[in-house]
């Protein structure tokens, strides 16, 4: 082949490669949108927002040098915890009667 088809064989090939990468950045960004619309609509934070939250908060902890370190639980699961109950079992020994089987 000559220079200028290899020339122009390689220039297609990179134009079809920015081509898919900008339709899949704009398909994502189109499935991003919808559902944020979607959860603002249900009346629910956007999964987005939630990802972002998780991305800084392990951000900071990266940064402060706690990464493993076990978080005590705030709110409400603290309080579920704080509820919980020792009972003391009992046996029960005589066994109530059962009604005979009906046909």
């Amino acid at each position: 082949m000559s220079s200028l088809g290899v020339r122009l064989i390689k220039w297609s090939l990179m134009a079809m490669a920015i081509i898919f990468t900008l339709s899949f950045f704009l398909v994502l960004l189109a499935v991003m949108l919808i559902s944020s619309v979607w959860s603002l609509l249900r009346g629910r934070k956007p999964q987005l927002a939630v990802w972002w939250i998780r991305y800084q908060d392990m951000s900071r902890q990266m940064a402060s040098g706690r990464v493993w370190t076990a978080q005590r639980p705030q709110g409400r699961a603290a309080r579920q915890d704080a509820d919980v109950v020792d009972v003391q079992a009992t046996e029960v020994r005589d066994a109530p009667r059962r009604l005979p089987p009906q046909d």
